[in-house]
């Protein structure tokens, strides 16, 4: 059985435009243990970048957040042989609703998942609370109501050198071959990646940063079978025709030419999250990954000079004092010099 659709041969002026779409496009249906995933290629990047940030070990207490649609679960416990059992949480709910503009409404359905798991685990007392060694959100954040309590709540629940990581596919640098209406879409409802790193921010903790490119080589019509199946989980707020209009877009568009096989990049978010090192410093520590950790905070009170010549003395306003090669200005504790 495979997925198909008619191309544009009534009425004719639509045929004569549309000379190149075949009578019936047919999109093949893909074995259940590669239908969602983008090749093997793809997976190999992705785990050594999983590898590279969060240092699993085989004794570790992993905690995986994420959709059971693509999930990576299994495959994580598998390639890092971990001996513990994992735990797996469900990120959320949303209830999709198609409205009479031909587009689905998502509905979030309240107090499911692991925003409420985490806000009950945190109201126990820390020895009877879960503890884990590690932490993966992925393509979650989304269904957070309230980002910040949920982050709260998480490293809560984290052993004291324990790591949180994010992996995060942002729409605003989303460099997949979407269709147009799925990427205004997505820009629309997606939580943008700076607003991620400000809530971490505001909840003092340590945070590293990175954007990563992972290659993809695919074939054409594997990738037009994985937008009909609504993947990656964020096309779920596009409707079925949507999703069709789209794939007829790409076809008669940017994928429009010889061959079957296509190559691009997925541009990743990675975030690492951990409890502050040392309360000594007196801020949390936010920076690209493997920042230089030497770098000194900025202080408050600081004094800055700046030579004045006889052009710009009329527009400083200051108490004056004289100098050797030129006047200096000094106003509110900051000398100009």
């Amino acid at each position: 059985m495979a997925f198909s659709y008619l191309g544009p041969e009534s009425p004719r002026p639509l045929a004569v435009i549309s000379e190149g779409f075949q009578k019936r496009f047919r999109i093949p249906n893909f074995p259940a243990w590669e239908e969602y995933t983008f090749g093997a290629q793809y997976d190999k990047h992705l785990f050594q970048n999983i590898n590279k940030y969060m240092e699993l070990e085989t004794t570790d207490r992993l905690c995986y957040i994420g959709e059971t649609k693509g999930s990576l679960a299994d495959a994580i416990v598998s390639r890092f042989c971990l001996l513990k059992p994992m735990l797996t949480v469900v990120p959320g709910h949303y209830s999709y609703v198609e409205t009479d503009s031909s587009k689905m409404l998502p509905i979030r359905v309240a107090n499911v998942g692991s925003e409420e798991f985490f806000r009950l685990q945190a109201k126990e007392k820390p020895e009877n609370r879960q503890q884990f060694d590690k932490i993966i959100i992925k393509d979650a954040i989304r269904y957070f109501e309230n980002p910040i309590e949920m982050y709260t709540n998480i490293m809560k629940c984290l052993t004291k050198s324990g790591k949180l990581l994010i992996i995060h596919r942002a729409s605003t640098i989303n460099t997949l071959p979407v269709f147009e209406n799925a990427k205004q879409r997505l820009e629309e409802t997606e939580i943008p990646f700076d607003d991620i790193i400000k809530d971490l921010k505001s909840c003092d903790f340590d945070v590293q940063w990175e954007i990563e490119c992972l290659p993809i080589l695919i074939s054409k019509r594997k990738w037009y079978s994985l937008l009909t199946s609504k993947f990656p989980p964020q096309m779920e707020i596009l409707t079925d025709f949507e999703v069709r209009s789209g794939i007829r877009e790409l076809s008669e568009g940017i994928m429009k030419y010889e061959g079957d096989m296509v190559e691009f990049n997925d541009r990743l978010l990675f975030i690492v999250v951990s409890n502050p090192a040392s309360r000594r410093r007196g801020f949390p520590s936010i920076k690209r990954y493997n920042a230089d950790d030497m770098m000194p905070f900025p202080k408050q009170d600081m004094n800055f000079s700046m030579e004045v010549d006889e052009q710009l003395k009329q527009y400083v306003k200051g108490k004056q004092r004289s100098g050797s090669r030129c006047d200096t200005v000094q106003k509110s504790g900051i000398v100009f010099g």
